[in-house]
């Protein structure tokens, strides 16, 4: 049954993906037609310099249901995903990678979770990237779950919905690839219901990943560590005694 009452923003950061933004798009487009008569694809290019952000603004050029949204200078996976969280105008929003890690024809049975559940999130049946990023994810996820109470079955995958209303509850800070977990932890906190979907992942047709270095793994180490800092802080401020003013 297409559900052309949802109202969907679909976005996906974008750094120099010269070779994928277009058919990711015209992809996006196709699928977003059939479930929608209201909906919105949101290209956050996160600075690119390779052609690809002149490819997108020609695509928002053509087709008035795409937007595009330029960050002077690279800022990192966090901010481009919390600028499209910002950005977002429609009452359920999508997020995925610019490489299309899932078939973007999957947006339609996620769809039909949201309503039961408050948010929808993919997990990889078929995943393997080597064993620095095996190490890397297992110990991540494991700091994750027992940190923040998040048990999902995998934390990072760029395949997720949420319903606008409730994400805009959340305060969501990360600048590195911990933006997923700390969208997560900040879902277990608020207590929303979450629907986990298998999916066959799509390995990167074009390019290299971002996040597979040392470098990478510290600064999402340190933003762990800086959110549970501060969610320790706002649980101590919490219970302290309400000061009443005399008259």
């Amino acid at each position: 049954m297409v559900a052309f009452r949802k109202r969907v923003t679909l976005f996906y950061p974008m750094y120099n993906e010269l070779k994928s933004v277009e058919p990711m798009t015209r992809k996006a487009l196709e699928v977003m037609r059939t479930v929608s008569d209201d909906f919105e694809i949101l290209i956050v290019d996160d600075g690119s310099s390779d052609g690809s952000e002149k490819i997108a603004d020609d695509l928002a050029r053509e087709d008035s249901h795409v937007r595009v949204i330029h960050h002077e200078g690279n800022k990192g996976y966090g901010q481009a995903l919390r600028t499209g969280f910002a950005s977002a105008t429609k009452d359920i929003v999508i997020y995925t990678d610019c490489d299309e890690p899932v078939d973007l024809w999957l947006i339609p049975e996620a769809l039909s979770h949201l309503g039961e559940y408050d948010m929808v999130i993919g997990y990889r049946l078929n995943r393997w990237e080597g064993w620095r990023r095996f190490i890397y994810s297992k110990v991540y996820n494991m700091l994750v779950r027992v940190l923040f109470g998040v048990q999902v079955r995998d934390i990072n995958f760029s395949f997720k919905l949420i319903l606008r209303e409730p994400l805009q509850k959340m305060r969501l800070g990360a600048g590195s690839v911990f933006i997923d977990g700390e969208l997560l932890a900040e879902a277990a906190r608020y207590g929303l219901k979450i629907y986990q979907m298998p999916v066959e992942y799509q390995p990167r047709k074009h390019g290299l990943s971002h996040f597979n270095s040392l470098r990478a793994a510290t600064y999402t180490l340190e933003e762990i560590w800086a959110y549970w800092q501060r969610r320790r802080a706002e649980a101590r401020e919490a219970r302290k005694p309400a000061r009443v003013s005399a008259h």
